[in-house]
């Protein structure tokens, strides 16, 4: 039979910074235990993400002796063929834009994030979305890029900012209770 201890960290609501059983914890410190290691590993899995456009290119997988990108992001990080393909078709999306490619890099934005404005964003207004990305959370960004889309006329590259005005013509729509309350 194994036993698992943690370390808690000093200053926090944990009695004792030393070694610790988790049978004696609360059910609130073993909540906020809960909560920062699944913050900290959502963090660590977005940084390993922003690896991996790198590590194809240079082949650093093949030379560490995995057959495939797959096998190396599924043994090291636990991440999912599915997974893999999107932070590389984001990251291809996102070549020529240096602000959106560096929080995809670096880990600060998650990958779903950027995917939504990988597909409006320019060289002209990468910076203007990457910060629309670091400032608003994602239900909030899928509407104004899907508003976007909707006011930019076709082949028009245009600011965020700098939208033309909406016309005169009204549009409703019927949204479910649920999904009305998150926007």
């Amino acid at each position: 039979m194994y036993r698992l201890t943690v370390r808690a960290r000093v200053g926090s609501d944990f009695p004792s910074p030393h070694f610790m059983n988790l049978k004696k914890l609360t059910d609130k410190e073993l909540y906020t235990l809960c909560k920062e290691y699944g913050e900290k590993a959502r963090f660590w899995r977005r940084k390993f993400a922003g690896l991996l456009p790198e590590v194809l290119a240079r082949g650093l997988y093949r030379r560490r002796g995995f057959g495939s990108i797959y096998e190396f992001a599924a043994k090291l990080a636990g991440m999912s063929k599915e997974s893999v393909d999107k932070v590389l078709e984001i990251s291809k999306k996102l070549e020529n834009k240096p602000a959106l490619r560096e929080l995809l890099e670096s880990g600060k934005e998650g990958w779903s994030k950027l995917e939504k404005v990988s597909y409006i964003a320019t060289s002209k207004t990468d910076e203007a979305w990457a910060k629309k990305v670091e400032e608003l959370p994602k239900l909030a960004l899928e509407v104004l890029v899907q508003n976007y889309r909707l006011e930019t006329p076709p082949g028009r590259g245009i600011e965020p900012e700098n939208t033309p005005e909406r016309s005169e013509e009204e549009v409703r729509f019927t949204v479910k209770a649920p999904l009305a309350k998150k926007l």
